[in-house]
């Protein structure tokens, strides 16, 4: 009988633990979401030429990384227990949110797009490289083929030359596949908000348009539906990514 409780009592332990480190890490995304979706739009609106705008998402970016994710600097989730680089990335985009903003306080941007440009590639490599997935990685690889299928804009394809139109065939297949993956996967507080649906909808139909005009070797439809997709790509990522 006493076998019998000690076996029960380890599965119990057990049962209890796996939670709680789940529960963790799904603690330290969601921190770290909560200072990233204040980050995007600060480099949205840099991008667009708004540094004051930019300011106010800094300003909010910043206090949610030192309140939400400071806790974890010390104390990481088990998935990143391992990871020495993790206290320095802490500390880097820390200090690069508040380089960031005091260069946006003057009205600098591109000084506040340098600092904050490492940032997105840093949170997808500590990621990946601790096997730890978000949605937010789906995204960056959908806007990772758009970026490459974007080429074609400035260098529409010499429709006479079979390798530049098979290129483009295959980078437009590429990046429908992933947004039809990010449409899939999307967590369902987002898959079923109407924006999403409509930028997701929106690009593979635009994508799906792309066949016919490359058969036609119609150059300048191809720089439109590019245009298109572009417009979505970049409303992914500043939404939901």
């Amino acid at each position: 009988m006493s076998a019998l409780r000690s076996t029960l009592f380890c599965l119990a332990v057990l049962t209890l633990s796996a939670p709680v480190g789940a529960s963790e890490l799904a603690r330290f995304n969601a921190a770290v979401a909560k200072a990233y979706t204040h980050y995007r739009g600060a480099v949205f609106y840099l991008r667009t030429g708004n540094p004051a705008v930019a300011n106010v998402e800094l300003q909010q970016a910043a206090v949610l990384w030192r309140s939400e994710v400071r806790p974890f600097r010390d104390s990481p989730p088990d998935a990143f227990a391992d990871d020495r680089a993790w206290p320095g990335i802490y500390d880097d985009i820390g200090a690069r949110l508040e380089k960031a903003k005091a260069a946006t306080q003057q009205d600098l941007t591109e000084p506040a797009e340098a600092a904050l440009a490492p940032i997105r590639g840093t949170l997808a490599a500590l990621r990946a490289r601790n096997q730890v997935r978000v949605f937010s990685d789906d995204v960056d690889e959908a806007n990772a083929a758009m970026d490459a299928l974007w080429v074609f804009r400035q260098s529409p394809p010499d429709f006479a030359v079979p390798e530049q139109v098979n290129d483009l065939r295959a980078k437009t297949a590429v990046t429908a596949y992933l947004y039809r993956r990010c449409a899939e996967r999307a967590p369902a507080d987002i898959a079923e908000t109407p924006e999403f649906k409509r930028i997701t909808d929106g690009t593979l139909e635009s994508l799906g348009r792309m066949w016919a005009v490359i058969d036609a070797g119609d150059g300048e439809a191809v720089i439109s539906i590019l245009r298109e997709v572009r417009s979505f790509d970049r409303m992914l990522w500043l939404q939901f990514g």
